[in-house]
């Protein structure tokens, strides 16, 4: 029986589509993408006029493919149903293209939520295929083939070979490159702050405040405690003023705010958030989780209202419309940067609805259905912002008195002391721990005041006599701007208009898998300070010394020794076609193409001209092994003293080789984080050497060195030929070493043998084997396990426990995997 065929992106879909249409109707799937260019510099045509060079994945794609031919065969009609975005537009094109259909006639299905309503208007009402979203996207593979496929082969002959350069990628990477580069050479200021306690009278509640000026240095700050020491010393208030506040409620997410907050929040990185998004739509509970545009349709509004209105009452229900949601003001309320990107920037995709849910009554997911504890919790963010983003502003009033110390009247010192309270808290009633996020360099909202103190705040008025209860001074540093985290590195590509929304996940994954980045802890730099307070109106001061960290950071990303390199040869050779203009440019000029507002071929002549003429001098030096002293393709420098800097596959080595030319003899230092090939000195690396080798020290053993060392598999002490293994944050004594390391002496003397079973020692521990086994199956033994004392049964028993152990472990990586491919 003949039928119409629809051909969505995602097989995920097909049964709930197929389910919504009825009978009549086949809906299979493409598995993405079912074209591609040729994986060869040529494909994109430079000497072409750019004429591309396409193939059809009939080896990753057979599967796919032969469906869509064979279904194809028997259908009266069919209907091209891939995303809303330039991706599936190019995919519904390259449908056209395998089944030879034309696709200005081929009707294409477009909806933007998996439901009933939307999905048979999408059939019911089909549009054409929009050939200059063809083009964009064509442009833009064109584009990134280009930059990697000529860049890429450079860094290989003058860095090291398996490196990669990418239009999107490069500038990402030189991002956390020069905001290490901005930290390292950062030079705080000191100085000191002056703050207190201070009271209008007998009975009266006592408020803090703070001189609004800092002072330059302590001598300055004890003087100034010192003059204002007397017991008749008093302030005199100057001003008094209450003013409004009013808190604009956040914008519903869209692609870059809802991976900015899954990190921020859930420790997530956008990868994750993007495919649990992905499952949610797939599922029919969101709308399309590839967007920009922060606006809700009219429908939505008036079906989140109705929400609001219900669960909060019509108070809470915001006055504004789906178009004023576009036009917030900048910085209202606690969502400040993250929310002001979206609007700030040109849009690098084509702008749908906000992501938001399909069914606004639906608060939690089902429990009938098989969600994880991570997507519900990512739905619930999207309900949440979604709701918050109609309902009415927070308002409050915040009153600010400053005042002047008695003795100060020549100087400009004056004291400032604030309140704030909430008179109606609109959109914070729905608020939650999991919806709005204070960024690093952000501050948040003040608390509200207790009432007993706004209203002793409310009595203070010009004129009024205030005296102190206690005054301190503290030291202060500036800071540097922080590292990025994936959260803040996202908003960064974002305001900077570095690829997509969709792509943020993917550029952030490269630069990690490349090792050209490394997420890690910071742990900073402790200081000894000196903090001073009076309690009472007599000199001197108390003090004390306290101990003061700075620079501590968590999950940050810093550029290896390995992307440092990188960026540094691309932006000695290349730096306009890695710089930051240039790339938002390219994504605008791709926009207006997508627009049909310009030819798809112009960007590309434009760009390749652009540096050819340098891409091509640079091949030839390579091809010749030419390149000179100094220059970026040097891969060994002679720091002296006998170091060694180098360059390998995973990064830049500072080694020291034998005198002798024994090659056995040769002593690896490792490499300091951040810091390219090309800059390192003879004085960086002595004191990398030496910093290094008082973080390893642990302690002696028969007069031989123990040292900490860490590995693939976790951190170890290394004495001698042996390395015993220590658990991340287990409180070792070099006592506890010294045992484990006597118990695998007697089980590498030659091993240890229980019945059928061989006990030997390995690099990360004790492990057993059968002797007489044809195929032998190796298991660790658990540490702490007297090997001398076990019998054949209890041997037995471990041995089938471990086997039983990898098993499971086997089960669960292939379970990983699997889902992968999924």
């Amino acid at each position: 029986m003949a039928y119409n065929l629809v051909i969505v992106e995602s097989p995920a879909k097909c049964s709930k589509i197929a389910g919504f249409l009825g009978a009549g109707y086949k809906v299979i799937a493409t598995m993405g993408h079912i074209r591609a260019l040729e994986e060869e510099l040529d494909a994109i045509g430079l000497s072409r006029d750019f004429e591309p060079k396409y193939r059809f994945l009939t080896k990753e794609k057979a599967r796919a493919i032969k469906e869509i031919k064979d279904a194809a065969s028997s259908a009266k009609a069919v209907y091209l149903a891939a995303d809303d975005d330039r991706e599936g537009e190019a995919i519904a094109y390259s449908v056209c293209a395998l089944l030879k259909l034309n696709p200005s006639v081929t009707p294409r299905a477009v909806f933007h939520e998996i439901t009933k309503d939307a999905v048979c208007k999408a059939v019911a009402e089909p549009r054409l295929l929009d050939m200059n979203k063809v083009y964009a996207q064509q442009g833009r593979a064109m584009l990134d083939m280009m930059v990697g496929f000529t860049i890429s082969p450079l860094l290989w002959k003058h860095v090291t070979s398996g490196l990669s350069a990418g239009r999107c990628q490069t500038p990402a990477l030189r991002l956390v490159w020069e905001r290490e580069e901005a930290i390292r050479h950062f030079k705080a200021a000191s100085s000191w702050r002056i703050a207190g306690s201070w009271s209008s009278g007998s009975g009266s509640v006592p408020f803090p405040a703070a001189l609004l000026d800092e002072l330059e240095d302590e001598e300055s700050a004890l003087n100034y405690l010192e003059n204002h020491s007397a017991s008749d010393d008093s302030g005199i208030v100057l001003t008094a003023v209450t003013r409004p506040w009013s808190e604009s409620p956040p914008a519903p997410l869209i692609t870059s705010t809802l991976q900015q907050q899954a990190s921020a929040l859930f420790r997530s990185n956008p990868k994750n958030t993007m495919q649990s998004a992905q499952r949610l739509y797939e599922g029919g509970h969101i709308t399309y989780m590839r967007t920009d545009s922060a606006v809700l349709s009219e429908e939505a509004v008036a079906a989140a209202k109705e929400e609001v209105k219900k669960k909060y009452g019509e108070a809470f229900v915001g006055s504004g419309t789906a178009l004023q949601a576009k036009e917030k003001k900048k910085g209202a309320g606690r969502p400040k940067k993250a929310e002001a990107a979206a609007d700030a920037k040109p849009k690098a995709q084509e702008a749908h609805e906000a992501i938001r849910p399909t069914h606004f009554e639906i608060v939690e997911l089902p429990t009938t259905e098989d969600w994880n504890s991570y997507d519900r919790r990512i739905y619930k963010l999207i309900w949440l912002r979604a709701m918050q983003s109609v309902m009415a502003a927070a308002l409050g009033e915040k009153r600010t008195v400053q005042f002047q110390l008695a003795g100060d009247e020549d100087a400009e010192f004056k004291w400032e002391a604030t309140w704030r309270r909430t008179t109606f808290e609109g959109w914070h009633k729905a608020d939650t721990k999991e919806t709005v996020v204070v960024e690093d360099d952000a501050e948040g909202s003040a608390d509200d005041a207790a009432e007993a103190s706004w209203s002793a705040a409310a009595q203070l008025a010009p004129g009024t006599k205030l005296t102190w209860t206690a005054l301190e001074a503290n030291p202060h540093k500036t800071k540097s701007q922080p590292r990025f985290n994936e959260a803040t590195l996202v908003r960064e590509l974002e305001s900077q208009g570095i690829g997509r929304p969709s792509t943020f996940a993917s550029l952030i994954a490269t630069i990690l898998d490349k090792n050209y980045v490394e997420k890690k802890d910071i742990p900073g730099v402790t200081a000894t300070v000196k903090r001073y307070w009076l309690e009472t109106h007599s000199w001197p001061p108390k003090s004390e010394e306290k101990q003061m960290k700075t620079g501590e950071e968590k999950g940050k990303l810093t550029p290896t020794g390995l992307g440092s390199s990188v960026i540094e040869f691309a932006l000695k050779h290349f730096p306009d076609l890695f710089d930051y203009s240039f790339t938002a440019s390219m994504e605008s000029r791709l926009d207006k193409i997508a627009a049909g507002q310009e030819p798809w071929k112009l960007v590309l002549k434009d760009t390749w001209s652009s540096y050819k003429e340098r891409y091509e001098k640079l091949k030839i030096v390579a091809s010749s092994g030419g390149g000179g002293s100094g220059e970026a393709n040097d891969r060994r420098r002679e720091l002296g003293e006998g170091l060694i800097a180098i360059q390998t596959k995973k990064g830049p080595l500072l080694l020291r080789e034998d005198p002798n030319g024994d090659k056995d003899a040769t002593q690896f230092f490792g490499w300091p984080a951040g810091v390219s090939l090309s800059v390192l000195t003879l004085e960086d690396a002595k004191q990398f050497i030496g910093a290094k080798a008082e973080a390893e020290a642990f302690g002696y053993h028969e007069g031989a060195p123990m040292k900490k060392r860490s590995g693939p598999y976790g951190p170890y002490i290394e004495w001698k030929e042996l390395k015993i293994p220590y658990k991340v944050g287990e409180a070792i004594t070099v006592a506890d070493i010294v045992g484990r390391i006597e118990a695998k002496e007697k089980a590498v003397a030659g091993g240890h043998s229980v019945g059928p079973f061989e006990i030997r020692s390995g690099p990360y521990g004790l492990y057993m084997f059968k002797k007489d086994a044809i195929k032998k199956n190796f298991v660790s033994v658990p540490e702490g396990v007297d090997v001398g004392a076990l019998t054949v049964a209890a041997a037995t028993a471990l041995f089938q426990a471990g086997l039983q152990s990898k098993a499971r472990s086997k089960q669960f990586k292939n379970n990983i995997k699997q889902a992968k491919e999924v």
